[in-house]
């Protein structure tokens, strides 16, 4: 028994040895206290059940990465803009500072970014007009001049292509006008289209809504479903209304609604007639 206790008691004995020796050849090799975490407590001496995000790892976590900060870029002048689009939102910028807070700096700075954006359109406009002088594809006064003497003659041909427009449809085509006897309207643009029909030799049919006549056409007739003919079903429901219509045909087409003077019904009756979208322009 009593051999027994001494042989426990030296192996208990040589592992304390060995113990001491361990811990002695880790500090004469230069080991160190870990540091401590973010956490505040070792990572190499806590527990892994606290705290619960710890982890079970061989090795503590990576510190993070610290990112350089990104120095604020300086505020460019609204004259060192190179795009259009950064030039408006400056000066957009630059407005919104000087309403909200107008101070004189503010609004002096807005004036003056202001004047310079009127600078640069001013300049644009200049050249604009120096290559359309020298570009006749890009000249408009090619196809609308603007001296006196060519637009007087231009006037002259123009009256001249009315009137003939309005004499060939005569042959096959007439006008509906549609009123009301108690259209104010109706009533002043009834002598107007008489005057038409007289000069042109196009035929005026006028058409009541509610019955009633007018001085110029006592013998205007009542709609009996003509508006909802030449309106595929939807009706005329404004006074006066004028339709070009194709006596043979029945093709009508829209001149207008609403009071008109007689050189404009005369020139649009000229352009739906005679020109395509886009051909005078």
């Amino acid at each position: 028994m009593n051999r027994r206790f001494f042989a426990k008691w030296v192996i208990f004995c040589l592992a304390l040895c060995f113990l001491g020796a361990l811990n002695a050849h880790a500090q004469g090799d230069g080991f160190s206290a870990p540091e401590k975490t973010l956490g505040g407590d070792s990572w190499w001496n806590g527990s892994p059940w606290t705290p619960p995000d710890r982890g079970f790892n061989w090795y503590p976590p990576d510190a993070p990465s610290k990112k350089p900060l990104k120095k604020a870029e300086p505020q460019k002048s609204i004259k060192e803009m190179e795009t259009m689009e950064a030039l408006q939102k400056e000066i957009n910028r630059l407005k919104d500072v000087a309403v909200m807070k107008p101070t004189e700096a503010n609004v002096r700075n807005f004036l003056e970014a202001q004047a310079f954006v009127m600078d640069k359109g001013s300049f644009f406009a200049d050249v604009a007009r120096r290559v359309a002088w020298q570009t006749p594809s890009v000249d408009y006064n090619n196809r609308s001049p603007t001296a006196n003497y060519a637009l007087l003659e231009k006037n002259d041909m123009l009256k001249s292509a009315q009137y003939q427009a309005i004499a060939n449809l005569g042959k096959d085509y007439g006008l509906l006008f549609f009123f009301k006897s108690d259209c104010t309207y109706c009533h002043s643009q009834a002598p107007i289209l008489k005057l038409l029909e007289n000069s042109y030799g196009l035929p005026i049919m006028a058409v009541s809504l509610d019955g009633g006549t007018l001085p110029q056409f006592p013998n205007a007739k009542r709609d009996n479903g003509i508006s909802m003919m030449v309106t595929a079903g939807q009706g005329v429901d404004v006074t006066p209304t004028m339709y070009l219509i194709n006596r043979a045909t029945k093709q009508s087409t829209m001149i207008g609604s609403g009071a008109l003077a007689m050189d404009e019904i005369v020139e649009r009756i000229r352009v739906l007639t005679t020109t395509k979208p886009g051909q005078e322009f």
